[in-house]
């Protein structure tokens, strides 16, 4: 059989996986049900693994030869989100599982039963890396720290997301989606504060509106994206949050907070609106009589992949899919991407699984959504991908 069939032979075991991890979705650097989860299913399979003191991230190795070590990592978190399903396996402690980590997670489970079949083929090592937090604070960091890239020393990296992106030509379930260049943007947050006096609604001019100049302030930050970038470089500033008062109609608040998130393909732009958005804060504010402070956090820088392993990658790929299920995109991705960290470090190719399913409505929603449903049927080929692409690059 192919490693595409061996796959197909575990599609089952791997949505189990899957629908156990979404009942469980957990927040953060620390995963104790998910972690729990993983180990249990490696020593299973009799697969040696480590693991950290100050986050869950697992790191399992496979491979008794000395030669190459290929990396293959997986997010395990989830979002603070409540889920709206009703399926039996949703979740079942008030998170969710809304962007596909826990297919991630069942699908780098899968890849490692195969390995482990085929371990006396392998010319060389493969790492596996159950990463927590990628949602934030960010696990990837935390654990190339821990010097999960050495011993031995890891010298290519491969990962995925499931996508289900709307695309000008029609996708369909099982596709595979890949990028020359950057996969994902660096992704950064910024935490504004407007600090005005407080007053009676009725009387303005004896209070200073942190509200209003916080309105100001979001306006003129986006003037950096319409009159200060180029249209061709993608950039995205957006707020998500704006909190101040304690919910009365007539009372000016102390302060306002504000927290967005700033998106760049390109580490010039990304530094330039960095300036540019403590420029307008602090001029705003002091000109209306406030005072500010501009925070920046959680930063993500890009997801670059690598020509030479995206090429190997494709290749791989062309093995086991048909030509019509592999497609090389060009279109940019504003979504951000803790394994960055990792492919700063390594060369390496991220990837895209096309696994989009309707919710009861019938409308497919997006990830972070509160209605996300996968397509459980194709996450075996994201197993198979894995391991096809790590036995020819271990040959090479």
């Amino acid at each position: 059989m192919t490693i595409l069939d061996e796959a197909r032979e575990l599609s089952g075991e791997i949505t189990a996986w899957r629908r156990e991890l979404h009942k469980i979705p957990e927040i953060g650097l620390i995963l104790p049900q998910t972690s729990a989860f993983v180990k249990a299913r490696l020593h299973d399979l009799n697969i040696p693994y480590t693991t950290y003191e100050r986050h869950s991230g697992i790191v399992a190795l496979i491979g008794q030869t000395p030669g190459k070590t290929i990396a293959l990592r997986a997010d395990m978190d989830g979002l603070r989100i409540g889920e709206e399903s009703d399926f039996e396996y949703r979740s079942q402690n008030g998170n969710m599982h809304a962007c596909g980590h826990d297919a991630h997670t069942a699908i780098l489970l899968g890849a490692a039963k195969l390995l482990k079949k085929h371990e006396a083929e392998l010319t060389g090592q493969v790492k596996l890396l159950f990463q927590p937090a990628e949602e934030g604070p960010g696990g990837a960091l935390p654990m190339i720290e821990d010097g999960v890239l050495d011993n031995p020393k890891v010298d290519a990296i491969l990962a995925l997301h499931m996508d289900r992106k709307i695309r000008e030509t029609p996708c369909k379930n099982g596709d595979v989606y890949v990028k020359y260049g950057n996969s994902s943007a660096a992704d950064d947050q910024v935490d504004i504060t407007i600090i005005g006096k407080s007053g009676h609604g009725s009387e303005p001019h004896r209070a200073i509106d942190p509200i209003a100049v916080s309105s100001l302030v979001v306006t003129a930050i986006q003037y950096i994206i319409s009159r200060e970038i180029s249209p061709f470089t993608p950039c995205v500033i957006s707020f998500g949050t704006i909190t101040g008062g304690q919910g009365a109609e007539n009372i000016i608040p102390n302060t306002v907070s504000l927290y967005g998130t700033i998106r760049n393909q390109d580490m010039g732009t990304r530094e330039f609106v960095f300036r540019r958005i403590e420029e307008i804060v602090t001029h705003i504010a002091k000109a209306m009589r406030c005072d500010s402070t501009v925070t920046y956090r959680d930063g993500y820088p890009p997801t670059t992949n690598d020509k030479a392993a995206v090429d190997s990658f494709l290749a791989s790929a062309r093995k086991i899919l048909p030509p019509d299920d592999i497609h090389i995109t060009t279109e940019e991705h504003m979504g951000g991407e803790d394994a960055g960290f990792f492919y700063q470090r390594v060369p390496g190719c991220f990837f895209r699984l096309y696994s989009a399913a309707p919710f009861a409505d019938g409308q497919i929603y997006p990830a972070h959504s509160s209605r996300f449903v996968l397509d459980d049927s194709v996450l075996y080929r994201g197993a198979a991908l894995f391991v096809q692409s790590v036995f020819d690059q271990l040959r090479s």
